[in-house]
């Protein structure tokens, strides 16, 4: 099977697990229904794609901001892309959204920075048909104007945290865990939907795995829980990459099963898609300011869509070479391969920010 044909599939398990917690924005069997019968047509539309020699990705990762109101530990974000650039507006953002729905997308996952911070932008969004739209959000900014933009739409916010409350002040701030907490309950009781991210490190791993501490999400009421696996991209943080034994328990067939929230990790699990799923194999990054990179942990590009279109930054010479040699893009020490490679990368003409800053030779 391909690649692409196991992450659409895998996609698939996972809207129908989530959806039996109720479809964002809308109550009752029939909007979970339709949530899905939409994400099967978008796969239909990428199929269709893949045939005529085009690439769509099922997920566009968007980074609507580079403003953030916490200053986290290890920010991957504010390391990466450390410049000053102006970032698209509210229309711009909004017509390539409408593109990407129009080529198949059937996820655009909102992240910053703090993508609270443009909120006109996410009521905005909240318009666009069908599309699943989760906003990772540090749950801080959410009051009950946000609360009820989320229970009556297809936003999702996907709170951070760490672990326990400990674990998230160490990275994130003291009272961050009882804000996220407070804004969890507020949603449940609005019969919204929420999720959770929680960032795996070595410190964190083996709690967050651990059988009574996923049945403690079960508990909050999350629909779905984000694993995403440290990626060293601040200088001096090679430790809290995950050991071989936690790479292997989060690998472990059946670890998750008989919950009742979907579970997705991130960057992805290289060796069994045969390469990365970057690039627009499976995802796609957007930054603020409009570059269009193959993956949020890897800043490197080569187009923007300032000016250019969604589909035409696709096709760029970067993301082929990149979609042409992903088999060389295994699974590696660190969460993401492009970023353990990015010397290879650069070589392909790509340009980062700061490349001084970013361990770019």
């Amino acid at each position: 099977m391909k690649a692409s044909s196991l992450f659409d599939l895998r996609l698939l398990e996972f809207f129908k697990k989530t959806l039996r917690h109720g479809a964002p924005g809308a109550q009752g069997p029939f909007a979970s229904l339709a949530a899905l019968d939409f994400q099967r047509r978008q796969a239909r539309r990428r199929w269709s794609a893949a045939r005529a020699g085009k690439v769509v990705p099922p997920v566009l990762i968007a980074s609507v901001t580079r403003r953030c109101n916490l200053d986290c530990a290890g920010c991957y974000s504010k390391a990466l892309r450390p410049g000053s650039g102006p970032e698209l507006d509210d229309d711009r953002f909004m017509a390539l959204f409408a593109e990407a729905v129009e080529l198949g997308v059937g996820v655009i996952m909102l992240a910053g920075g703090e993508p609270l911070l443009r909120r006109g932008l996410l009521e905005r969004a909240a318009s666009l048909p069908g599309v699943l739209l989760p906003v990772f959000t540090n749950g801080t900014l959410v009051d009950h104007a946000a609360v009820e933009l989320f229970a009556r739409s297809r936003l999702v916010p996907v709170f951070s945290i760490e672990g326990v409350a400990a674990d998230t002040a160490d990275r994130r701030g003291s009272g961050i865990h009882e804000a996220v907490l407070a804004a969890a309950t507020m949603l449940r009781e609005s019969g919204g939907c929420f999720g959770l991210s929680i960032t795996l490190t070595s410190r964190n791993a083996d709690l967050a795995m651990s059988r009574p501490f996923l049945e403690s999400l079960e508990g909050l009421g999350a629909s779905a829980v984000f694993f995403i696996e440290y990626v060293p991209v601040a200088p001096g943080t090679d430790e809290l990459v995950l050991g071989a034994a936690q790479k292997a328990a989060l690998a472990e067939e059946g670890r998750f099963e008989g919950l009742s929230f979907g579970v997705i990790q991130l960057p992805g699990d290289e060796e069994a898609y045969g390469g990365c799923l970057a690039a627009g194999r499976g995802f796609l990054h957007l930054a603020a300011d409009g570059r269009v990179e193959a993956c949020p942990f890897a800043p490197f590009s080569d187009s923007s869509v300032q000016a250019a279109s969604l589909a035409e930054a696709l096709d760029s010479p970067l993301m082929a070479a990149i979609r042409d040699r992903h088999a060389e893009l295994t699974e590696t020490r660190g969460g993401c391969a492009l970023w353990n490679k990015r010397g290879w990368v650069a070589s392909l003409g790509a340009c980062a920010p700061r490349p001084e800053e970013v361990g770019v030779a």
